[in-house]
């Protein structure tokens, strides 16, 4: 808590202490007049709003930018597992609260892709059949990728800057060999600005049936702070805030944290599971997965098997995991131990790109490089996923704080 006249200078505070003006601060200790205000960060209206009812329309977002945040503290922040929906809400507010407008980027194109829960639930059934039966039958494999009617909105946006940022912008984009850059000065000049396509954004999801959640894959650390940002430099925060009963998760975090769960369970079942003495007959039952955090439990002695055939790919129950897991659980984690059982391990890498998790759990090229196709792949990615991603949903559906 402040003191009278304590002040804070407006920065990143972590970055700063605390400094007190009196009328005994001597003259050359007070700098320059300041004229002071409050950060707009400060001003963010607090909408921690509980969520009554389920999710019923899920909108998967995407976005084109004129580049990265600068500055960015966040971007490499371990990602430790969240345990509510509340933590999500206090990470973005304060994700917000500590960027600096003029570190964020510009928004150039923002696509919305809407699908009812019904519909997605209907489709992730035919899509883990469809991948089940392409396990069977390999050399008639189906497409998981088929085509979903869904309602859109995307618009492209001129970014509204200067001619430094917009030489800045074309060198890059023009010596960007990976196409992250993907509109050109003379198409985003042609097209209207945020502050003139927002309000249609926000009458879209108002038009959903509700609640409703925004999915963007790493939408914590980069898009909803951007959105902030643009709503912030163009005085939309009061007038055309988004409706309160929309709420957010980031695809990003859910795959972490869904994947890092189910490879502890098979640590455990390791653990405590003989797989070279289990007789034919449980072989064939195969070992189930429950959401159970309560001791795997291991099947009784039985008759002895050949180390060749006690592998435990062969006795787990994979039918019971999600497309997406099946395909993400790589087998080479199951490592023999010294004493002739196995063990799980996996070291864990960057794979949670979305073009590289695409290409796993849904199969094929990833083409998408405007905001609208990163969408519509977003949405294929979480449909692999499953009952895994609408119970993480379920759960973790947070607040939008702005």
């Amino acid at each position: 808590m402040k003191r009278p006249g304590e002040v804070t200078p407006i920065t990143t505070p972590s970055k700063i202490h605390n400094w007190v003006l009196s009328e005994k601060t001597p003259e050359k200790k007070r700098g320059p007049p300041m004229s002071l205000k409050p950060s707009p960060t400060k001003q963010i209206v607090k909408r921690n709003t509980p969520r009554a009812d389920p999710i019923k329309t899920y909108v998967f977002f995407d976005l084109e930018c004129t580049g990265l945040i600068k500055n960015d503290e966040y971007r490499n922040l371990p990602c430790n597992n969240y345990e509510k929906s509340d933590d999500f809400f206090h990470h973005l507010e304060a994700f917000c609260m500590h960027t600096r407008t003029d570190e964020l980027p510009h928004i150039t194109e923002m696509s919305f892709v809407a699908i009812s829960r019904e519909t997605f639930d209907e489709i992730k059934e035919k899509r883990k059949n469809d991948a089940m039966r392409n396990d069977q039958n390999p050399e008639e494999k189906r497409i998981l990728a088929e085509y979903v009617a869904t309602n859109t909105h995307t618009r492209q946006l001129n970014p509204l800057i200067n001619e430094d940022k917009w030489r800045e912008y074309e060198n890059t984009r023009n010596n960007d060999k990976k196409e992250v850059l993907v509109h050109p000065k003379k198409l985003c000049l042609r097209n209207n600005t945020f502050k003139q396509e927002w309000p249609a954004v926000v009458n879209f999801l108002d038009s959903l049936q509700k609640p409703v959640l925004l999915v963007g894959h790493n939408a914590l650390r980069y898009d909803l702070r951007v959105i902030y940002g643009e709503m912030q430099r163009n005085g939309l925060r009061d007038d055309c805030k988004l409706p309160e009963d929309v709420f957010f998760m980031d695809s990003l975090l859910m795959a972490k944290q869904i994947e890092n769960e189910a490879f502890k369970k098979l640590t455990d079942i390791c653990k405590f599971i003989d797989f070279s003495k289990i007789s034919p007959k449980e072989e064939d039952e195969e070992v189930q997965i429950t959401d159970s955090s309560n001791r795997p439990i291991g099947r009784p002695v039985a008759s002895s098997r050949g180390p060749a055939n006690d592998h435990p790919r062969h006795t787990i129950k994979w039918d019971e995991f999600s497309v997406a897991l099946r395909k993400r659980i790589p087998m080479n984690g199951f490592v023999r131990t010294e004493n002739g059982g196995w063990t799980f391990k996996y070291a864990g890498t960057n794979r949670y790109k979305l073009e590289i998790i695409y290409k796993e759990v849904v199969g094929g090229e990833y083409t998408a490089h405007y905001a609208q196709q990163d969408a519509e792949a977003l949405m294929h990615t979480c449909l692999s996923y499953g009952n895994d991603f609408t119970k993480f949903a379920d759960v973790f559906a947070a607040p939008i704080p702005f």
